[in-house]
């Protein structure tokens, strides 16, 4: 079942990550922390973005799938936030 996107909030994407990749953990300011620095690849990105999808009720296009623009949770926020303005539909 999917979630409402009213719960985006980097604390819950940021939930979502270390629940996703193994063997990491976010400092609770660590917004800015550069998850590849952190071990996230190329697979576990696409883990992460399926389960933020899921969790969030939305979808984010291909476009925005670079792991360069989305390696932090504030980039994903504000991936997530383009979606929920656009009432959870494709972010374009």
């Amino acid at each position: 079942m999917k979630k409402s996107m009213d719960g985006v909030t980097k604390e819950n994407i940021a939930k979502t990550i270390v629940e996703n990749l193994e063997n990491v953990s976010l400092p609770t300011d660590g917004f800015d922390e550069d998850l590849t620095a952190l071990g996230m690849d190329s697979i576990s990105f696409i883990r992460v973005i399926v389960a933020l999808e899921e969790a969030f009720g939305c979808e984010i296009p291909d476009s925005k799938l670079l792991i360069g623009e989305m390696n932090t949770v504030n980039k994903i926020a504000r991936v997530l936030e383009e979606a929920k303005k656009k009432g959870g539909r494709e972010v374009r």
